[in-house]
């Protein structure tokens, strides 16, 4: 399996988090190409940076498509997704839409724990947007945002998303969803934290993608 991971936003070290959680989702001998956009926001927060950002997912796309059995869509926001899907004949999978997925295979209600407020409402934007608000236990946000170095998984990171991912699990979810491109490889470092799974976008879209893409017969 040939993967392109896109990341929507311009952050180089979340492009490698989102680079790392791919590589150790995938099996041996998959290839997995992970790339940030080529211009837009370095965090998508707001409507009109998910509209930049959707053109520069497109622009990624259209320059490397070739050659890959399918594309993931690396931000929560799916960013670009229909626009993609509408310019190649493979299967393209959002992280947001597969943690999802993954969530309810679990159970029926889920919790998203995520870094920041300011991402919050576009979070519920992306929950509604699928129609399963009513599927939704709780959302928790740290009051201010969590900042860390993405590159390393370190205490000083996991520390307060693991307060979250308890605060969260006392909603009584089946599953704790990690709301965001930057939370990729995260899950590993929180799931010994609470007794529900915590769920990497990244992680689920990769599954995903080996679910839909028909292995081609041998040469």
């Amino acid at each position: 399996m040939r993967l392109l991971v896109v990341n929507p936003n311009t952050s180089a070290s979340v492009t490698r988090a989102i680079a790392r959680a791919a590589v150790a989702a995938a099996a041996p001998g998959d290839v997995v190409d992970t790339v940030g956009a080529p211009f837009g926001p370095a965090l998508i927060v707001t409507e009109e940076d998910g509209a930049v950002a959707a053109g520069a997912v497109v622009a990624c796309v259209e320059a490397r498509r070739a050659g890959y059995d399918g594309i993931v869509i690396a931000s929560f926001g799916d960013t670009g997704i229909d626009a993609v899907r509408a310019r190649v004949p493979v299967p393209v999978v959002g992280i947001a839409r597969a943690a999802f997925l993954a969530a309810l295979a679990v159970g029926e209600r889920f919790s998203i724990v995520t870094f920041s407020p300011a991402v919050a409402p576009s979070l519920r934007a992306v929950v509604a947007r699928y129609g399963l608000s009513d599927r939704l236990s709780g959302l928790h946000a740290p009051r201010d945002a969590i900042r860390g170095p993405h590159a390393a998984i370190d205490e000083d990171l996991v520390a307060p998303l693991a307060d979250l991912c308890v605060r969260a699990q006392d909603d009584g979810c089946a599953a704790i969803v990690l709301g965001g491109g930057p939370l990729a490889g995260l899950a590993p470092a929180l799931a010994p934290r609470v007794s529900v799974p915590v769920i990497d976008g990244v992680v689920a879209a990769v599954a995903l993608q080996r679910a839909l893409i028909t292995p081609r017969p041998p040469r």
